[in-house]
């Protein structure tokens, strides 16, 4: 963030030169292709009017444009019998260097040039020398008020009243009145009201940051003249005012930058009797801890806990789960947690174990539930997103399984922190998938040679692998993986574990299954997977037939892309 506080004074500069335009909205070059538009500049595709209906959003009726030392954006945050009060940015009044100042001709006009305020003003500052304190009030002779379609008064917008920089730093809506265009064409169009989505990436001398970058859901920025703008985000299910938007760093580089309200929230309600804040919310009804319901169709998401958290959260097994993490770890976000359920089939009334998929989120990706680490800007993501694939669980027959479970949320930096995701399931299988393999009491399983037709080796990993799960580099032809597979019992239902082996061929001969390694003066263009029952390594197996499933992955160690997602039948008669 050097570069701001070196380029300070200039930025400034280039807020009070812009004032006289009035800020609207630019874009990335990638939004702007999606949403219809080329870059090549002979190609005249102006999408400009897309954003401006975004921007009709009746919970926006309180922006309006403000005419005062030349075209900025402001807020109706009220108004008293007399007068209405516009929040905007302090340099575009008069008189900004002090606290007061009375004099001005002002006015307010909504997007259909409809004016609902003007006349001499009294404006209010904070003694402006900068982004951290670009914030004034304008108390106008009022006209009318604005209203929504209905023709009624609309509520008072609601303003940030809690300085919490993790809640700061998220997706935040940016709406003012202004030229548009994007990072790579520059201005496109003139002055309009218009609506994108940004995000506040850092909180740098009490000024907050947003930056639009190129194939994200953070595409826009405050441009020329957007000075004195809103902008929002998102509190208790309502759209609230968080920054007013002070300066903008050109077209190219996406970056614009927004005084945080809640810093000034005591000195507006001092200059406006009828301001609205966070705490203004009417309190709801209290309505039953949410109960998510996970099924074969689609992953389930929750809200970011960490909003409400000091510090990160991780989940760990709770109620009925079977098999799953009871620890946190710290480490880079990736991977997934595979977790198991016991769940009851519905018609024949017998309860299976299912295997389900979770991960947490952090600002550099998705990983394992119970990895508490969090990325830069902050820990204020921490949803969990669980899922169930039919590939996870190959043995599970046709029918309607259903259950309940928890995971247990937890704070590493707030030991005090005790929080429950309920999860109830209906998961509907009505096809089996078909085995790339059986295993039996005599026959080995043995694959196809991958690398006969891929770059480089292959290699083969499992969740069942009672060893590390990941790939190694041994030039040694002996050894094989463990492997625990749950079988059950057909005439008992008695479930049993069994081992299972492993081993991949290096071409010289059979290691374990997890060697991504080739013999020494060989080409690699074995790598086939073998899977065996062994008798000697389950000598406690009772007499019975049982069924099971197996999955394995395998993976390419030179051809990253090549993965195949492998699933097998185990099936043993024991006579002896």
């Amino acid at each position: 963030m050097n570069i701001f506080l070196c380029k300070r004074r200039y930025i400034y500069l280039l807020t009070l030169f812009f004032s006289v335009t009035s800020f609207s909205i630019g874009i990335n070059d990638s939004k702007y292709i999606e949403l219809g538009g080329s870059l090549d500049p002979s190609v005249m595709k102006n999408v400009s009017t897309v954003l401006e209906q975004n921007a009709s959003d009746e919970k926006f009726n309180s922006v309006g444009l403000v005419v005062a030392n030349g075209y900025c954006s402001g807020t109706w945050l009220g108004s008293d019998n007399t007068h209405s009060y516009i929040l905007t940015a302090a340099h575009c009044l008069a008189g900004a260097q002090g606290t007061e100042f009375t004099g001005q001709y002002v006015s307010f006009k909504k997007q259909d040039g409809t004016v609902l305020a003007a006349g001499i003003s009294t404006n209010y500052f904070r003694n402006f020398t900068g982004c951290s304190n670009d914030i004034a009030v304008a108390k106008i002779p009022k006209l009318a008020d604005p209203t929504d379609d209905e023709g009624e008064i609309i509520k008072q917008p609601l303003l940030d009243n809690k300085l919490n920089k993790n809640s700061l730093l998220q997706p935040t809506i940016l709406t003012g009145f202004g030229y548009f265009g994007t990072r790579t064409l520059g201005q496109l169009d003139y002055n309009a009201k218009r609506k994108g989505d940004g995000h506040i990436r850092y909180y740098d001398h009490h000024c907050l940051v947003n930056r639009a970058i190129e194939n994200t859901d953070s595409w826009a920025f405050a441009s020329s003249g957007d000075s004195g703008s809103a902008i929002w985000q998102q509190r208790n299910e309502h759209q609230v005012a968080v920054g007013v938007t002070s300066w903008w760093y050109g077209w190219y580089h996406g970056y614009s930058g927004h005084v945080p309200i809640a810093r000034h929230i005591d000195w507006l309600k001092s200059v406006v009797p009828v301001v609205k804040t966070i705490d203004d919310i009417s309190p709801e009804i209290p309505v039953e801890e949410t109960q998510w319901l996970l099924t074969e169709e689609l992953p389930i998401e929750t809200t970011p806990l960490e909003q409400d958290v000091r510090g990160s959260v991780y989940y760990i097994s709770g109620q009925n789960i079977v098999d799953g993490p009871s620890r946190y770890i710290w480490r880079y976000p990736r991977g997934v947690t595979r977790f198991a359920t016991t769940l009851v089939e519905q018609n024949s009334n017998v309860e299976h174990k299912v295997w389900l998929r979770g991960q947490r989120k952090t600002h550099c990706g998705w990983g394992k539930i119970n990895n508490s680490a969090w990325c830069y800007p902050s820990p204020n993501l921490g949803q969990l997103k669980m899922e169930f694939l039919q590939s996870d669980n190959v043995g599970l027959p046709i029918g309607n399984f259903q259950g309940s479970f928890s995971l247990i949320v937890k704070s590493l930096y707030d030991p005090s922190y005790v929080n429950e995701v309920q999860v109830n399931t209906n998961i509907t299988i009505t096809t089996q998938i078909e085995s790339d393999g059986v295993i039996t009491q005599d026959i080995s399983y043995i694959g196809p040679r991958y690398e006969e037709t891929i770059y480089g080796t292959v290699f083969y990993l499992s969740e069942n692998s009672n060893s590390r799960n990941r790939p190694v580099w041994r030039r040694n032809n002996r050894g094989y993986t463990e492997l625990e597979v749950d079988v059950t019992n057909s005439e008992t239902g008695d479930v049993k574990t069994v081992i299972l082996r492993g081993e991949r061929n290096l071409g010289c001969g059979w290691t374990i299954m997890n060697n991504a390694a080739y013999c020494r003066y060989q080409r690699p263009i074995y790598g086939e997977l073998r899977l065996s029952f062994v008798p000697d390594d389950n000598p406690n197996l009772p007499i019975g037939q049982y069924s099971g499933s197996l999955s394995v992955t395998a993976k390419g160690l030179h051809k990253r892309s090549f993965r195949k997602d492998l699933n097998f039948n185990v099936e043993l008669n024991i006579i002896e």
